[in-house]
């Protein structure tokens, strides 16, 4: 095998299957690595971790067509640093060798019997398909997978909950303490409604990978316990989520006693003072008293001290006194975009945080004892 590459290209393909292909353990695995496989007028990467498989092509010069296994931890590192904007790769027949030169730089590793690999098959149809664009997909992502739990205890909360029927994609995430939802409209509806949920670290890396500069068209193919994403040159296969999510619509308030009008960056800045004593105090307890036009907030840590603060607001229904953990409130205000927040709040029940005059993305956090 012999190929030849612009070192932008290499790294572009090399950093589409870097996390799937990095060997963290700095021991060659079966089940690290990646297959750079040439055939005809097309150089494929591969890469494969059972969890996760990535296919991809990178534009280049077969001069000898040929495939290779590697399981290098120092590869992807090196490309970025060779010399030169051309880099050749050579592999001799019967050889175990690979050798990569760029500039006057030559890098000689151990390569694997490509048949030991498992090649990332391309799967085009499914129990149900769907078209969205890359910058709506990202979008939802980011929206949502933050909320996800990290308690493998409870594996189906440790995923990103996708909820398809016609034109409505819906996307919820929650470790039981706190829910993210968005929906997207689709410009065509699928044929078959279907619900799935994918892991949360795979999830963002299908969100890494997706072009934003420019919207490209995502292809997303749904089978009994799998998925599959595919945009420009990239296809990805990724597992599901064993398990039924349970039903998020019960979990989204309805009913409010109190619905608070106020400025987003003034309301973060008072969360994140707040915040500092209450960080270091069990549960991150930050205590919220919303009544004649504003906002208290009070946080205390036993041996540090108490903050009190306030912000303005407009307030219709009820004056109410409740807490939450100041952590996840800041993280639903980071993902909010308006100049303005809606807050609609109950004594003793979850508070719904939406962006003022959007309908499509919601947030909820269930509250804690006052102390």
């Amino acid at each position: 095998m012999k190929l030849r590459f612009k070192k932008e290209d290499l790294n572009k393909g090399l950093q589409s299957v870097q996390k799937i292909a990095q060997d963290k353990s700095n021991n060659i695995s079966y089940e690290n690595g990646l297959l750079i496989k040439a055939i005809g007028d097309m150089i494929e990467f591969q890469a494969n971790d059972y969890d996760m498989g990535i296919r991809t092509e990178v534009p280049g010069i077969i001069e000898e067509p040929g495939e290779v296994f590697i399981a290098n931890p120092f590869l992807i590192e090196l490309t970025r640093r060779l010399p030169g904007d051309e880099i050749e790769m050579i592999k001799e027949d019967g050889d175990t060798q690979l050798l990569l030169k760029g500039g006057k730089l030559k890098f000689e590793c151990l390569t694997i019997n490509p048949d030991d690999f498992n090649e990332v098959d391309i799967v085009e149809n499914g129990t149900s398909s769907f078209t969205t664009d890359s910058i709506t997909l990202k979008d939802l992502i980011d929206h949502t997978s933050y909320a996800c739990s990290t308690d493998t205890a409870r594996p189906i909360f440790t995923g990103t909950h996708i909820d398809v029927s016609g034109t409505t994609l819906n996307m919820v995430a929650t470790d039981t303490h706190r829910l993210a939802l968005k929906s997207a409209e689709l410009a065509q509806p699928v044929e078959q409604p279907f619900k799935a949920v994918i892991p949360s670290r795979l999830l963002m890396e299908i969100a890494r990978q997706l072009p934003t500069d420019i919207p490209q068209d995502v292809q997303i193919v749904a089978l009994r316990n799998f998925m599959t994403v595919r945009f420009g040159n990239i296809f990805i296969r990724t597992r599901l989520i064993e398990g039924e999510f349970p039903n998020y619509r019960r979990v989204i308030p309805t009913q409010f006693t109190s619905t608070v009008t106020l400025n987003r960056q003034e309301f973060t800045a008072a969360v994140e003072r707040a915040s500092i004593v209450a960080k270091d105090a069990q549960y991150n307890v930050i205590n919220f008293a919303i009544q004649d036009g504003q906002i208290s907030l009070t946080s205390q840590h036993p041996d540090y001290g108490t903050i009190e603060d306030s912000v303005s607001c407009q307030i219709k229904g009820e004056p109410i006194r409740i807490a939450f953990n100041g952590k996840f409130v800041l993280d639903i205000l980071k993902h909010c975009h308006s100049e303005e927040i809606v807050l609609q709040l109950k004594t003793s029940s979850p508070m719904l945080v939406q962006d003022k005059d959007e309908q499509n993305c919601v947030f909820v956090v269930t509250p804690m004892r006052a102390k």
